[in-house]
């Protein structure tokens, strides 16, 4: 049975949507649905280290992984400590600070759960 979460998707239908799917091998799944211009938010906060981008901004930046469809996270660890090394005052949307703890939680509840997440834009 799946568990949708789209408080942070709601009044924006219609506009490009970001979806993160934590699963196990049972079935269940928890899908965090996200209004796209939340994640640009969050995204744009990462800056190219002098070797290029890194971790999950890397394939935000450079446009492959989920733009293509489904995509597993190859590395959840590595992405909850990016996420959480986001400086949250400079956000262009106030809710953007609420949409990046939901992921943050997310992310920590599938490492917990040793299950996977992926991510999809719809």
């Amino acid at each position: 049975m799946d568990n949708l979460i789209n408080k942070y998707y709601e009044g924006y239908e219609g506009e490009p949507e970001i979806q993160f799917i934590k699963g196990s091998n049972k079935g269940d799944r928890t899908i965090l649905s996200i209004w796209d211009g939340f994640f640009d938010d969050i995204m744009c906060q990462f800056k190219p280290t002098a070797s290029g981008w890194q971790g999950l901004a890397y394939y935000y930046h450079l446009v492959i992984g989920w733009e293509e469809g489904i995509w597993e996270i190859p590395n959840l660890n590595s992405t909850l400590t990016e996420f959480q090394s986001i400086n949250a005052s400079h956000f262009r949307f106030p809710e953007t600070a609420e949409v990046l703890s939901a992921i943050c939680n997310l992310l920590k509840s599938a490492i917990n759960e040793n299950q996977k997440v992926w991510i999809d834009k719809d």
